[in-house]
């Protein structure tokens, strides 16, 4: 009887030992977060996928899908987060803190926005920015992915959900000539629109709200670029402008010149007999024609969107 006791003590004993081994053992592994990104190629807006230079943005992960409320820098075991980053020429994602995905394989839920977000309204789930005329605002729709090799944003095989950016503004691009050989050459030194100048955008689904008036613009290096033919000549840089939503809104351009400063210079939808559509992410080139006294528009085309650089720094191409 004394020897059956000693065993029966000793059965419980072992059968904590053991349970606490298969409990060590279950613990699932962390799958750590790899991400890539792409432009969004459509006909409309005339763009290809190709990134051919990093540039800034902020990317939002949550666990409830649309609801980018309260997010915040990465922490130990925070599933949810916000992340100032750069997407790399190979379209790579780098996320600082090396966050992962739920353990219990729960979905998780991205979007991102360009450039990087400074102002972010952790209540209402929006971003502000103001506008300059330079700030190529764009936004990735969301996606999500899982733990489970197949589910994630990149997968073992190079297969996944990349973030797919979108330009939000409209973009205008110059060229300018002389309306007659001979003459006065001149220098056009910057270009000038009175708009909306500040934007707030809903991670949710994209939707930008635009405010306030202020001078976008476009100011040429060298104190301007110097115009002399009649045959046209690009101007460096582009102006990103809120698009126009109604067939009677227009841009109403100012533009300085070594001869005097233009005013009033109307682009519409109507521009050049045409039917143009000023949406978010189109860009359209305007010819300026230039006399000795005056300045006009000759063309207003639609062409193709132009890589946005500002202080050596390639925002996007799409």
């Amino acid at each position: 009887m004394k020897r059956q006791r000693i065993y029966l003590l000793l059965f419980p004993a072992l059968l904590l030992v053991s349970g606490c081994s298969d409990s060590e053992q279950s613990e699932p592994e962390q799958v750590p977060i790899e991400l890539h990104a792409q432009g969004n190629a459509t006909v409309e807006t005339k763009a290809d996928q190709t990134i051919t230079e990093a540039f800034g943005t902020t990317v939002f992960a949550s666990m409830r899908s649309g609801n980018y409320t309260g997010l915040t820098s990465p922490a130990n075991n925070v599933k949810e987060w916000k992340i100032d980053t750069e997407v790399q020429t190979n379209g790579t994602v780098p996320l600082s803190g090396n966050p992962t995905y739920p353990e219990n394989g729960d979905w998780l839920y991205l979007i991102a926005v360009a450039p990087k977000a400074s102002s972010y309204s952790d209540n209402e789930g929006k971003v502000t920015y103001i506008l300059a005329g330079q700030t190529d605002l764009m936004y990735a729709s969301q996606i999500s992915g899982n733990r489970w090799d197949g589910s994630r944003f990149v997968n073992t095989d190079g297969s996944g959900t990349p973030l797919t950016y979108k330009h939000l503004l409209t973009q205008l691009t110059f060229k300018a000539m002389k309306k007659v050989t001979g003459g006065l050459s001149v220098k056009v030194k910057k270009i000038t629109v009175t708009a909306t100048n500040s934007v707030t955008l809903a991670l949710t689904d994209g939707e930008t709200s635009f405010s306030g008036s202020g001078e976008l613009f476009l100011e040429l290096p060298d104190d301007g670029t110097e115009i002399s033919g009649t045959t046209a000549t690009p101007l460096s840089g582009s102006l990103l402008l809120p698009p126009l939503t109604g067939t009677s809104d227009a841009y109403k351009l100012t533009v300085e010149t070594s001869i005097g400063t233009f005013k009033d210079l109307e682009i519409t939808p109507q521009s050049a007999g045409g039917n143009l559509s000023f949406a978010g992410g189109t860009s359209h080139e305007i010819t300026l024609n230039i006399g000795d006294k005056e300045l006009g528009i000759s063309s207003v085309t639609v062409s193709e969107w132009v890589p946005v650089v500002k202080n050596d720094d390639l925002n996007l191409v799409e």
